[in-house]
């Protein structure tokens, strides 16, 4: 049975956000794709999962004027989160995603003196994680530190849900964003554009203001809904897309959708990150710090919107070109949005 239906043009959504690709991808790309070949810890069918997967896109995407260290360091960071995705992804249990997730959160410390050496993907993901944060100022770390400990947390949390929910026990759509926010991994992306645009003026008090954080919350919901929305044919044939949103929305009766009814869900999808993108720029509207005076910190929360944009509309370039998803042939494909399963 083929299962035909239409994504529409997310692109078209966010077309005011849209930048051109950062000028240094094809160094960055041509240095990870001799890393992949050089990794004797890969397998080739790994090694041919992180080529489709291809992070120097997705990173030269959301960090469109990053120089080309910046950009480097970008990528270190992804690459650790992909490993954790690896580690955890079905069918590891919730014992395990623990234990990855510890080793994932152990990366960002210095070993102490006398520790017992790792080894495996944990002695990758200690390099790397050292690696970055050896590369971030001061006033960065601690921030983007957090960030990958909520990331890790969401991980362990959707492997909590893949146990606990099913079928007959669907787990709810409120119930799947809470965790899906944080298990995206686009946290950390806030904290390296802060770092990247050197937005040191932004401290807790501005970053907790409501209109903020509506904002941080619907560029995730929005970030999320595209991803799901790209890699549903991906997770369909993978394994029913059990955790996906789409798939969620048809189970959940709150949505009034109903199960099969797959453009219908995928419409409701579209419908919710449209409603996230009108959250986004309504509360944009309500910050008043230029009106009370402060005009370079009301420059430089401008710069923090325009951050999250990118990486929202960064998404969605890599999403509709990357191998990893390899949904549309050609652009006219693309326009259309036709996917076939």
């Amino acid at each position: 049975m083929t299962i035909e239906y239409r994504i529409p043009d997310l692109l078209g959504f966010v077309e005011e956000y849209r930048k051109p690709l950062n000028p240094h991808f094809d160094t960055l790309d041509a240095g990870f794709q001799k890393w992949v070949e050089e990794a004797s810890f890969l397998s080739a069918s790994h090694k041919k999962a992180w080529k489709y997967s291809e992070l120097p896109l997705l990173v030269a995407r959301t960090f469109p004027t990053a120089d080309a260290a910046q950009l480097h360091v970008c990528l270190e960071s992804l690459m650790m989160f992909l490993i954790l995705e690896q580690l955890t992804d079905p069918p590891a249990t919730s014992e395990v995603s623990r234990k990855w997730a510890a080793e994932f959160v152990d990366a960002f410390q210095v070993p102490a003196e006398g520790a017992q050496k790792k080894e495996g993907p944990a002695a990758i993901l200690q390099h790397l994680g050292n690696k970055v944060l050896a590369a971030l100022d001061r006033p960065y770390r601690a921030g983007y530190i957090a960030s990958n400990i909520l990331s890790a947390e969401g991980v362990v949390q959707e492997a909590l849900d893949r146990e606990k929910y099913s079928e007959s026990n669907p787990i709810p759509v409120h119930s799947y964003l809470d965790t899906r926010r944080k298990s995206l991994g686009a946290l950390p992306f806030h904290e390296l554009a802060l770092w990247i645009w050197k937005l040191d003026m932004l401290e807790e008090p501005v970053l907790k203001n409501a209109h903020i954080q509506v904002m941080v919350q619907a560029g995730l919901d929005m970030g999320l809904l595209a991803n799901d929305l790209y890699s549903y044919r991906k997770e369909y044939l993978e394994d029913g897309a059990t955790h996906n949103f789409v798939n969620v929305a048809m189970h959940d009766p709150a949505t009034s959708l109903k199960v099969g009814e797959t453009q219908a869900a995928i419409d409701y999808t579209a419908g919710e990150f449209t409603a996230a993108l009108t959250r986004f720029k309504e509360h944009k509207k309500l910050l008043t710090f230029a009106e009370d005076g402060d005009m370079d910190l009301a420059a430089n929360v401008e710069r923090y919107c325009e951050l999250m944009m990118d990486s929202v509309a960064g998404n969605i370039e890599w999403s509709v070109a990357c191998k990893r998803y390899s949904l549309f042939p050609d652009e006219a494909a693309r326009k259309a949005g036709i996917v076939k399963i």
